[in-house]
């Protein structure tokens, strides 16, 4: 029964870490077009950057939360940037508003697009639904990111799966740079990475599952770059258009998908920003802060919010990333000559002891 629950763990946590990367971008393909597809053949340097990046940061993360003994991201960051935590508590914040504001206002600009929905409906309907899902707690989030995630990649995979036209694949892009290429992927993880950070302590997946989730990820990835190559496009939402494709319902099942991962990709970044305010506790007045500010930051409009200020969030993050590795080495070089320090003083208290005894035998004997 025990290694059965462990099991169960392990598939939920794999799914949390999951629904914390894998969101709108995903399921859309214009995230992955825009970092990856336009550098053509050079797009594979780009995900391998990618993958080799999340390995190191799953793994440095990993090693310092154990040698160090952190168990929440609370103290992580503490530990990490001392006095200054509360200026990278600023700087998490500013990029999961935007990203909320954007998932809020994508929600608005779809349903107006496809179905001539007005007045905010939808993205009053996500807000009330995160506001209730935040007072619910972590629990309640990994339920929800077990529902919606597989369900996500089942049909992303299957629209890949059905436009990959292996005679058709033609990667004559324009931009074949490939230092650009490596950027790009590594921007790319830089910017997913900070919204899955303080989901990780919220996991007790080991190396193995994380290596899983990076490899997911990666094929996902692969898939589309595929897709994108065998095919013409015209939108902004790529894999949305292409799932015509397969069929007249899938493309409506599509776009529930995206409104899926519009939903997740809000839920995890909401939750990450209270987690931030409230140390892990529930707390209703700060949970309808963050989602009332998340609502009136998307009146921006889905166009302004991607072209401008999600940059400013790709900015953001690539400094605290760059910021967090620089101080996680300094802070496990000073553990390290601690732990040497404490282990020479005990080395040499214990060879003193040894010498008192030596003499209180010698002087007993006399």
């Amino acid at each position: 029964m025990k290694k059965t629950n462990n099991a169960f763990s392990v598939i939920v946590d794999y799914f949390l870490i999951l629904s914390a990367i894998i969101g709108v971008g995903f399921a859309s393909g214009k995230e992955i077009c825009v970092f990856f597809f336009d550098f053509g053949s050079k797009s594979f340097i780009g995900l391998i950057g990618f993958g080799l990046l999340y390995i190191y940061l799953f793994f440095v993360v990993e090693y310092v939360k154990n040698k160090l003994k952190l168990n929440t991201y609370d103290e992580f960051n503490q530990k990490m940037f001392g006095k200054l935590c509360k200026f990278s508590n600023i700087v998490l914040v500013i990029n999961f508003s935007i990203t909320s504001a954007g998932m809020l206002a994508g929600a608005d600009y779809l349903f107006k697009t496809f179905f001539g929905v007005g007045y905010r409906i939808p993205s009053i309907i996500l807000t009330v639904l995160t506001f209730l899902l935040l007072l619910g707690g972590i629990n309640k989030i990994k339920i929800v990111a077990n529902i919606i995630i597989p369900l996500m990649i089942a049909v992303i995979v299957i629209n890949s799966i059905g436009n990959i036209n292996p005679q058709n694949v033609n990667f004559e892009i324009t931009k074949q740079n490939s230092l650009m290429a490596l950027y790009f992927g590594l921007l790319f993880g830089v910017n997913n990475f900070v919204a899955a950070l303080p989901v990780l302590f919220e996991t007790k997946l080991k190396n193995k599952g994380k290596f899983l989730v990076i490899l997911t990820i990666c094929v996902i990835i692969l898939l589309n770059i595929l897709v994108f190559a065998s095919n013409n496009f015209s939108t902004d939402m790529p894999m949305f258009e292409l799932s015509a494709n397969v069929s007249v319902w899938f493309y409506y099942i599509y776009f529930a998908t995206i409104v899926l991962a519009l939903f997740s990709t809000l839920m995890i970044c909401s939750y990450n920003m209270q987690s931030i305010f409230c140390k892990g506790k529930r707390s209703v007045f700060v949970s309808i802060i963050i989602v009332l500010v998340n609502l009136i930051l998307s009146n921006l409009g889905y166009a302004f919010i991607v072209k401008y200020l999600y940059v400013v969030s790709g900015i953001f993050s690539g400094i605290y990333v760059i910021t967090l590795i620089v101080m996680m080495i300094i802070r496990l070089i000073k553990h390290n000559k601690l732990k040497n320090k404490t282990n020479k003083n005990s080395f040499e208290n214990q060879i003193n002891n040894e010498k008192l005894d030596k003499n209180d035998s010698v002087n007993d004997n006399k």
